[in-house]
Protein backbone atom coordinates (compact mmCIF):
# COMPACT_ATOMS: atom_id res chain seq x y z
CA UNK A 1 0.00 0.00 0.00
CA UNK A 2 1.12 3.36 -0.70
CA UNK A 3 1.71 5.69 1.97
CA UNK A 4 0.62 9.07 1.72
CA UNK A 5 3.59 12.00 1.32
CA UNK A 6 3.41 15.80 2.92
CA UNK A 7 6.51 17.33 1.79
CA UNK A 8 7.46 20.48 3.80
CA UNK A 9 9.04 23.35 1.97
CA UNK A 10 10.54 27.03 3.29
CA UNK A 11 11.04 29.52 0.93
CA UNK A 12 12.57 32.30 2.21
CA UNK A 13 11.23 35.36 0.56
CA UNK A 14 12.95 38.58 0.33
CA UNK A 15 11.54 41.63 1.63
CA UNK A 16 9.28 43.91 -1.07
CA UNK A 17 9.45 40.51 -3.09
CA UNK A 18 6.50 39.06 -1.41
CA UNK A 19 3.14 40.10 -3.70
CA UNK A 20 5.20 38.94 -6.62
CA UNK A 21 5.99 35.50 -4.95
CA UNK A 22 2.14 35.12 -3.72
CA UNK A 23 1.22 35.95 -7.09
CA UNK A 24 3.87 32.95 -8.93
CA UNK A 25 2.38 30.68 -6.04
CA UNK A 26 -1.31 31.11 -6.68
CA UNK A 27 -0.24 30.29 -10.60
CA UNK A 28 1.56 26.86 -9.61
CA UNK A 29 -0.93 26.30 -6.88
CA UNK A 30 -3.60 26.37 -9.70
CA UNK A 31 -1.34 24.27 -12.01
CA UNK A 32 -0.48 21.49 -9.42
CA UNK A 33 -4.06 20.55 -8.96
CA UNK A 34 -4.32 18.72 -12.18
CA UNK A 35 -1.64 16.40 -11.41
CA UNK A 36 -2.57 12.85 -10.08
CA UNK A 37 -2.44 12.49 -6.41
CA UNK A 38 -2.66 15.77 -5.29
CA UNK A 39 -4.26 16.60 -1.84
CA UNK A 40 -3.47 19.93 -1.61
CA UNK A 41 -1.01 22.49 -0.16
CA UNK A 42 -0.99 24.52 2.47
CA UNK A 43 1.01 28.03 3.15
CA UNK A 44 2.35 28.80 6.40
CA UNK A 45 3.80 32.30 6.31
CA UNK A 46 6.45 33.57 9.31
CA UNK A 47 7.71 37.33 9.33
CA UNK A 48 11.42 38.79 10.62
CA UNK A 49 13.40 41.93 10.23
CA UNK A 50 15.80 40.07 7.38
CA UNK A 51 13.04 37.90 5.26
CA UNK A 52 9.85 36.64 4.99
CA UNK A 53 9.55 32.06 5.73
CA UNK A 54 6.71 30.47 3.22
CA UNK A 55 6.30 27.00 4.60
CA UNK A 56 4.49 25.09 2.20
CA UNK A 57 2.87 22.01 2.96
CA UNK A 58 2.56 20.20 0.20
CA UNK A 59 0.51 16.61 0.07
CA UNK A 60 0.11 13.85 -2.63
CA UNK A 61 -1.22 10.62 -1.98
CA UNK A 62 1.93 8.52 -2.96
CA UNK A 63 5.37 8.84 -3.20
CA UNK A 64 5.70 8.16 -6.72
CA UNK A 65 2.94 10.69 -8.02
CA UNK A 66 4.92 13.45 -5.68
CA UNK A 67 7.59 12.37 -7.80
CA UNK A 68 6.18 12.81 -11.22
CA UNK A 69 4.72 16.30 -10.05
CA UNK A 70 8.18 17.25 -8.89
CA UNK A 71 9.99 16.28 -12.20
CA UNK A 72 7.50 17.92 -14.04
CA UNK A 73 8.18 20.72 -16.20
CA UNK A 74 5.30 23.07 -14.11
CA UNK A 75 7.20 22.32 -11.09
CA UNK A 76 11.09 22.92 -12.91
CA UNK A 77 9.77 26.42 -14.35
CA UNK A 78 8.18 27.29 -10.46
CA UNK A 79 11.89 26.75 -9.35
CA UNK A 80 13.51 28.43 -11.59
CA UNK A 81 11.11 31.58 -11.20
CA UNK A 82 11.80 31.13 -7.34
CA UNK A 83 15.02 32.16 -7.78
CA UNK A 84 13.70 35.81 -8.21
CA UNK A 85 12.13 36.27 -4.93
CA UNK A 86 14.57 33.74 -2.68
CA UNK A 87 17.46 35.42 -0.34
CA UNK A 88 18.91 31.72 0.18
CA UNK A 89 18.18 27.70 -0.85
CA UNK A 90 15.15 26.45 -0.02
CA UNK A 91 15.13 24.12 2.52
CA UNK A 92 12.92 20.71 1.87
CA UNK A 93 11.78 17.68 4.52
CA UNK A 94 10.00 14.52 3.96
CA UNK A 95 6.94 13.49 6.25
CA UNK A 96 4.94 9.93 6.09
CA UNK A 97 1.81 9.01 8.05
CA UNK A 98 1.22 10.57 11.53
CA UNK A 99 4.51 12.59 11.32
CA UNK A 100 2.52 15.54 9.74
CA UNK A 101 0.77 16.16 13.12
CA UNK A 102 3.59 16.26 14.86
CA UNK A 103 5.68 19.03 12.74
CA UNK A 104 5.51 22.90 13.79
CA UNK A 105 6.02 25.51 10.90
CA UNK A 106 8.82 27.41 13.44
CA UNK A 107 10.77 23.96 13.42
CA UNK A 108 10.44 23.19 9.68
CA UNK A 109 13.25 21.91 9.55
CA UNK A 110 13.51 19.71 12.39
CA UNK A 111 13.99 15.36 12.56
CA UNK A 112 10.71 14.09 12.78
CA UNK A 113 9.97 13.22 16.72
CA UNK A 114 10.70 9.65 17.21
CA UNK A 115 7.86 6.96 16.93
CA UNK A 116 7.39 5.75 20.36
CA UNK A 117 7.06 9.75 21.41
CA UNK A 118 4.36 10.52 18.52
CA UNK A 119 2.40 7.10 19.27
CA UNK A 120 2.52 7.51 22.70
CA UNK A 121 1.09 11.25 22.54
CA UNK A 122 -1.46 10.38 20.01
CA UNK A 123 -2.81 7.38 22.42
CA UNK A 124 -3.06 10.32 24.81
CA UNK A 125 -4.68 12.47 23.30
CA UNK A 126 -7.09 10.27 21.41
CA UNK A 127 -8.42 8.29 24.39
CA UNK A 128 -9.85 10.50 26.22
CA UNK A 129 -11.32 12.59 23.02
CA UNK A 130 -12.82 8.73 21.77
CA UNK A 131 -14.59 8.68 25.26
CA UNK A 132 -16.26 12.04 24.84
CA UNK A 133 -17.27 11.98 21.87
CA UNK A 134 -18.34 8.87 21.89
CA UNK A 135 -20.34 9.29 25.27
CA UNK A 136 -22.02 13.09 23.31
CA UNK A 137 -22.42 10.65 20.05
CA UNK A 138 -24.31 7.99 22.05
CA UNK A 139 -26.42 10.86 24.42
CA UNK A 140 -27.46 12.47 20.74
CA UNK A 141 -27.95 9.71 18.94
CA UNK A 142 -29.00 7.00 21.11
CA UNK A 143 -31.70 6.04 18.63
CA UNK A 144 -28.98 5.32 15.59
CA UNK A 145 -27.35 2.18 15.21
CA UNK A 146 -24.05 1.71 16.48
CA UNK A 147 -21.96 2.32 13.41
CA UNK A 148 -23.97 5.61 12.57
CA UNK A 149 -22.71 7.06 15.94
CA UNK A 150 -18.98 5.60 15.28
CA UNK A 151 -19.17 7.25 12.06
CA UNK A 152 -19.92 10.72 13.45
CA UNK A 153 -17.53 10.11 16.27
CA UNK A 154 -14.91 9.67 13.12
CA UNK A 155 -16.42 12.61 11.50
CA UNK A 156 -15.59 14.65 14.28
CA UNK A 157 -12.34 13.17 15.14
CA UNK A 158 -10.04 13.46 12.30
CA UNK A 159 -10.94 16.98 11.43
CA UNK A 160 -10.52 17.90 15.22
CA UNK A 161 -7.14 15.77 15.68
CA UNK A 162 -5.42 17.55 12.26
CA UNK A 163 -6.13 21.02 12.84
CA UNK A 164 -6.98 22.00 16.23
CA UNK A 165 -6.19 19.32 19.11
CA UNK A 166 -2.70 18.68 17.68
CA UNK A 167 -1.01 21.34 16.41
CA UNK A 168 -1.58 22.53 20.02
CA UNK A 169 -0.57 19.20 21.84
CA UNK A 170 2.46 19.61 19.81
CA UNK A 171 3.17 22.76 20.78
CA UNK A 172 2.78 21.90 24.18
CA UNK A 173 5.06 19.05 24.33
CA UNK A 174 7.69 20.55 21.68
CA UNK A 175 10.78 20.48 24.45
CA UNK A 176 9.74 16.89 25.03
CA UNK A 177 8.91 15.59 21.25
CA UNK A 178 12.16 17.76 19.65
CA UNK A 179 14.41 16.50 22.24
CA UNK A 180 17.62 14.82 20.62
Amino acid sequence: MEKNVTVVVSHFVRKGKEQAFEQALKRVLEQAKIYPGYQGIQTLQQSSPAENEYILLIRFDSEPNYTTWKNSATRQAWAQELKEYVTRQSEVRYQEGIEFWFSLPQLATAKPPAKWKMALLTWMVIYPLVLTLGTLAGLALDFAPSYLRTLSVSLVLVPLMTWVVMPNVTKLFSAWLFQR
